[in-house]
């Protein structure tokens, strides 16, 4: 009995911090939320937390709600399966299965499958030898349609289908499709990790954080209240109110509010809201499986043409920005070099890190703060190519160093830029980070010879994006260059790939100054 008491205080509290993280959306500075619910009243199912939107768009079709069943775990003894999203049991029912909760909700609010989601939230994960595993995308959660699309009735996607369908009473595959779009399964932190994130957003929000030796959590007593008086819809006035009537309010000011704000996505983790603070969103989400996207032909493809075009548009001279980039370093690389350093435009990049939120705007003057160890490597290479190793947050030189070797027989050398000692603080600012990505620009046209300037250059680099940006906007004497990833899952000695390369065969729109297509 105690255990069972213990998983429901347990599960009541992981609902509760959840509750407030999406309550903390309401304060961004370009919120799009307009009220979140706890244990919503206006749905059946999946009714744990909901948020409501205004404005706020899913793939260009308006959204105007998430619906949240936020489920607890006290061990990580369990996994979702296909043949657990049909059986009650499976969340502690009597009768309802999650996957007709999911499909009542649709009925409800998403009658063609559009216009809100609806999202599992779970410490667990699909087991891995279920077909379920296969079909969730590690992008998103979204159910992977043509995968599961694939094969006859007989296959294995075909039974998950089949079983499907029949559970829920329905005739098609097409019936099942319109079911499935709006759902999302996410595995969700551990309750201690729910609680290290919301003290983040509580932090950025203006909201006082909860220490880690109090005994009681002030936030999850209010949502408990909550829901004791009927209040369960609130806005940010009503929270802002109540949280100062209860000492919780600290305050923040709107950063730079006369800037307009632009968000480029290509990963989900911790950007999951990135809409509710910026104007204009380009999200590349539909191009990766995770962090890798499919196939390795779209960065110089889809994924060059679609920056540009999305720079091109919603950048112009004497106009000032605040950029927010949380996406791979070839792309904000790219970002820089499309921005270039003439191209009239103020843009600063949103960095956050252990300072909370921080503007980095691209700075003229000289750092004080620890310059770059440079040392040259030969490489038994056939051609005159050069290769930049930059070691800012982790020491990359052994694994560029091998990676050259295997792999780019036209390397001759390269170039190790480390910082003393590389980590996540070792740029410490904006101005810091413009006079090392002009120190390497600088340095560069010193020490490259005639026969490497005329070749490619291959660059290599574990540093902030905001770094990246500004070393990309230093970069027009760099010539022809191609930028690589890291594969962090392979955890092999010089696992890189080949993303970016410059200049792209083909922009459809132009850089907005200095052409260089």
């Amino acid at each position: 009995m105690a255990k069972s008491v213990s998983s429901i205080s347990f599960g009541n509290d992981y609902q509760y911090r959840f509750f407030w993280l999406q309550a903390c959306r309401l304060f961004d500075d370009r919120p799009k939320v307009i009220a979140v619910e706890i244990e919503a009243d206006n749905i059946k199912s999946l009714d744990d937390v909901a948020v409501h939107y205004d404005g706020m768009l899913d793939f260009g079709k308006p959204l105007k709600a998430d619906y949240y069943q936020v489920k607890f775990h006290v061990t990580a003894h369990g996994a979702f399966t296909y043949k657990g999203m049909m059986d009650p049991s499976f969340i502690n029912a009597s009768s309802v299965s999650l996957l007709t909760r999911i499909y009542k909700a649709q009925t409800q609010h998403a009658p063609s499958g559009q216009g809100c989601r609806l999202h599992v939230y779970s410490p667990w994960s699909p087991h891995p030898d279920d077909p379920l595993s296969k079909l969730i995308s590690t992008t998103d959660g979204h159910i992977r349609w043509e995968d599961l699309a694939k094969g006859g009735d007989r296959s294995a996607m075909g039974k998950v289908r089949s079983a499907w369908r029949k559970h829920l009473g329905l005739s098609t595959d097409e019936d099942l499709r319109v079911v499935l779009a709006p759902l999302r399964l996410f595995k969700g932190p551990t309750l201690v990790e729910l609680g290290d994130r919301l003290n983040d957003k509580l932090r950025l929000a203006g909201l006082k954080p909860v220490a880690d030796d109090r005994m009681t959590h002030p936030y999850e007593d209010l949502a408990k209240k909550f829901i004791q008086m009927g209040k369960r819809r609130l806005t940010r006035d009503e929270i802002e109110t109540i949280c100062k009537r209860e000492d919780l309010w600290d305050g923040r000011p709107i950063l730079e509010p006369d800037a307009r704000r632009l968000g480029i996505r290509s990963f989900l983790r911790f950007a999951e809201n990135l809409e509710d603070e910026t104007d204009r969103i380009l999200c590349l989400l539909k191009h990766f499986d995770g962090r890798y996207i499919q196939p390795p032909s779209r960065w110089n493809r889809e994924i060059v043409a679609e920056v540009a075009s999305f720079l091109r548009s919603n950048v112009k001279p004497g106009g000032r920005y605040l950029l927010n980039m949380p996406v791979h370093g070839s792309i904000a690389f790219f970002a820089g070099w499309y921005l270039n350093t003439k191209s009239g435009a103020d843009v600063a990049l949103m960095q956050t890190g252990v300072n909370g939120r921080e503007i980095w705007r691209p700075s003229a003057y000289v750092s004080t703060g620890p310059d770059w160890q440079v040392h040259s490597v030969s490489i038994e290479g056939a051609g005159s190519d050069l290769a930049l190793a930059i070691s800012a947050t982790h020491d990359i030189d052994t694994d560029t160093i091998h990676f050259v070797k295997s792999c780019l027989p036209n390397v001759s050398r390269v170039i190790c830029f480390r910082l003393p000692s590389p980590n996540n603080v070792s740029i410490s600012d904006s101005v810091h980070a413009s006079f090392l990505a002009r120190r390497i620009a600088g340095i560069l046209k010193d020490q490259r010879t005639d026969a490497e300037g005329s070749s490619r250059l291959h660059l290599f680099f574990a540093a902030p994006n905001s770094f990246a940006f500004f070393f990309g906007q230093v970069s027009a004497g760099f010539g022809a260059l191609t930028l690589y990833e890291y594969d962090f899952d392979k955890n092999q000695k010089g696992a890189y790939s080949p993303s970016i390369s410059l200049p792209p065969s083909k922009i459809t729109s132009a850089p907005i100054a200095n052409p260089r297509t």
